[in-house]
């Protein structure tokens, strides 16, 4: 891998994995309770997060089909990034796009670390192999914010994963309190 884009992929593991050791030992049910004032439950954000980073592989393994022909990220790429961080690190609530919106209601754990885990050896090898040619070029078409470089989408993708982080910690911190909890009996 890139000497460049190897700290932005450790800094996505090293989050995930805290995400995964903070599930641990919680009960199934739990996890895939919704909060009482609506939303995703634990198992759903993180379905969630699993699928975008899916659909944003595969859009740039199809991206980099075209080659040198891609436009140049340069500093559109990166302002655009720095709207994605402000954004999501902003109380605002914005709906999730059609492709990674979808969510079962009931998620296995076991299931979705070990698909977690596929996505992110697949991220290695695609970052193994990327050509360096196209290192600076647009592979990524955010859907609110447009054309990102490489470099700038794995900053979307670490911004995007702290965002639910935090909606994680909402939801688990409330069933924890006991609200919305059902009462035994």
């Amino acid at each position: 891998m890139r000497r460049d884009l190897e700290p932005a992929f450790d800094r996505l593991e090293a989050t995930r994995e805290r995400i995964l050791r903070r599930l641990g030992g919680l009960d199934r049910a739990l996890l895939n309770r919704p909060p009482a004032r609506g939303g995703w439950s634990a198992l759903q954000v993180l379905h969630h997060v699993m699928t975008a980073e899916t659909v944003t592989l595969d859009y740039i393994g199809k991206k980099m089909k075209a080659g040198a022909d891609l436009p140049r990220a340069g500093l559109v790429s990166r302002l655009r990034l720095l709207v994605l961080r402000v954004v999501l690190a902003s109380p605002l609530r914005f709906k999730a796009p059609a492709r990674s919106a979808g969510v079962p209601a009931e998620i296995e754990e076991e299931e979705l670390r070990a698909r977690w885990e596929s996505v992110r050896a697949a991220w290695r090898e695609r970052l193994d192999g990327f050509p360096p040619e196209l290192i600076d070029r647009t592979v990524l078409r955010h859907p609110y914010v447009g054309l990102m470089g490489l470099r700038d989408t794995l900053g979307f993708m670490q911004a995007h994963l702290d965002h639910h982080l935090r909606q994680l910690d909402r939801v688990l911190a409330e069933h924890s309190s006991g609200v919305g909890a059902t009462p035994p009996g």
